[in-house]
């Protein structure tokens, strides 16, 4: 007598691996070369109207190697060469009368961001916090603020297109949406 075995069942992982490996590998996903800072620095831009009324402008610049931060801040990309640059992102973002410019930056260790931010430290600062995360306004601009920020081996720049409170402002929430999504291992 011969016994027939009806096939095994595959199961619901492995159908779900099937499923999801073809994705992962044709959504060309970046891996960032510093997960513990908080993931791609593109991860860490705020989404539209995470600041009330705020949405991207364009899209984002990214930069994955010094060809394309030269590309993104044409004059001022060596410094954070040398300063051990690794990745970074910049988005503006408009409520259709301020215009708020998110710039950030993966340096690579903590050490190399906070030397940047030294490097960039203004002639007028403001202190919000002298801990980690350093972070200050540069008062010394005629007609912008612009949030200076260090947290792990992120270095962040937060540009405002007036010297208002209310952009001032603005730009304090930017800094405190981006803040909470930086993991500290």
């Amino acid at each position: 007598m011969t016994v027939f075995r009806a096939p095994k069942a595959i199961g619901f992982s492995c159908r779900i691996a099937c499923i999801l490996l073809p994705i992962l590998l044709l959504s060309q996903c970046r891996i960032s070369k510093d997960p513990g800072a908080g993931a791609d620095p593109t991860d860490l831009l705020p989404l539209d109207n995470d600041i009330s009324g705020y949405t991207q402008k364009g899209s984002a610049a990214t930069m994955t190697d010094e060809q394309s931060i030269f590309n993104a801040i044409d004059g001022g990309a060596q410094k954070y060469i040398d300063y051990g640059f690794q990745e970074g992102v910049s988005q503006e973002y408009s409520n259709g009368s301020i215009d708020i410019d998110v710039q950030i930056y993966n340096q690579g260790t903590q050490t190399n961001a906070q030397d940047l931010y030294q490097y960039f430290f203004p002639t007028a600062p403001e202190i919000l916090s002298t801990a980690n995360p350093m972070v200050v306004v540069d008062n010394s601009l005629p007609s912008t603020y612009q949030i200076l920020y260090t947290k792990e081996s992120i270095f962040m720049r937060i540009t405002t297109t007036e010297k208002t409170d209310i952009a001032l402002n603005t730009a304090k929430q930017f800094y405190y949406n981006i803040n909470n999504k930086i993991t500290v291992d």
